[in-house]
């Protein structure tokens, strides 16, 4: 993300743990392992738990009875100074007068507010549980970040509600088996090397490949230790996709063809001028 630099760089700066941005994602009322796997399912637990025991030595948030944390006031202050930091090195609006933010930001909103609408499946644990900094008087440009960071989310939501009931806590051996259906063929070795942020060792790595394949996602391929993916493991991958857009998609019927087309015009342009704009600092 474009603000992010400016976010890690506010972080340390001002002495802010930088997880507060990352994870804000997941709500900052209160942190437990139950709500972190809500949203990242595909994520080593233990991370988790070093991550609250770093912070609540610090102060960030403080222990409860039921193994959670509530998250201080000091902890939201300083996620949103940093996220702010980032959001002040976002252009100049002047920067974009051919492009029509105040539309953008209107289009956008229309579906956000369609998704909150939208029937469950999925459910929309992402799009409500969020940290958001942006206000009525934020420039239209925050508004907009704001506004797709909720799509992101709702389209978590989607994926999750798609996908969880293939693999209910096994998130591990899911996520080997989007290595094999993204990347081809794959090694415990090579998928801890792509996704160290996972948490995940070459050994649990292997435990889950040898999984995979016994449900029939995965098969060896022609070396020891190397799995490609079956026509099985195809075609739920696909299936789950399909599904995860059809929950996604189904709220954009709220715009008419015209300004759905709109709507990508405008994203595309402004993406072009973020990009061209990035490039010339």
């Amino acid at each position: 993300m474009i603000t992010e630099p400016a976010i890690e760089e506010a972080a340390v700066r001002n002495d802010i743990p930088v997880e507060l941005y990352y994870y804000g994602e997941l709500g900052l009322d209160h942190f437990s392992l139950e709500n972190f796997k809500k949203r990242d399912p595909f994520s080593n637990p233990e991370q988790f738990e070093k991550l609250f025991a770093r912070l609540d030595v610090k102060g960030w948030i403080e222990p409860q009875r039921d193994e959670s944390y509530e998250v201080t006031e000091m902890a939201r202050a300083g996620a949103k100074y940093i996220i702010m930091s980032g959001d002040a090195q976002l252009p100049a609006e002047e920067s974009m007068a051919d492009i029509d933010l105040e539309r953008l930001k209107i289009l956008v909103k229309q579906i956000v507010i369609a998704n909150d609408g939208a029937p469950e499946p999925p459910e929309k644990w992402a799009i409500h549980k969020r940290f958001r900094v942006a206000t009525k008087t934020s420039p239209v440009l925050v508004k907009i970040r704001e506004y797709l960071m909720d799509l992101f989310a709702y389209r978590d939501d989607s994926h999750l509600a798609a996908a969880r009931p293939h693999f209910n806590d096994a998130g591990i051996v899911w996520l080997v088996l989007g290595a094999a259906w993204e990347g081809g063929e794959v090694t415990a070795e090579k998928i801890a090397q792509t996704m160290t942020f996972r948490g995940y060792e070459v050994n649990d790595y292997e435990v889950a490949l040898q999984a995979a394949k016994e449900i029939g996602w995965l098969e060896d391929a022609d070396a020891p230790g190397v799995y490609r993916i079956t026509q099985k493991g195809k075609e739920l991958r696909e299936q789950v996709e399909t599904k995860t857009d059809e929950y996604f998609y189904a709220p954009w019927s709220t715009l008419p063809q015209e300004e759905l087309d709109e709507l990508y015009d405008l994203l595309v342009r402004l993406r072009e001028r973020l990009r061209e704009l990035r490039k010339n600092r």
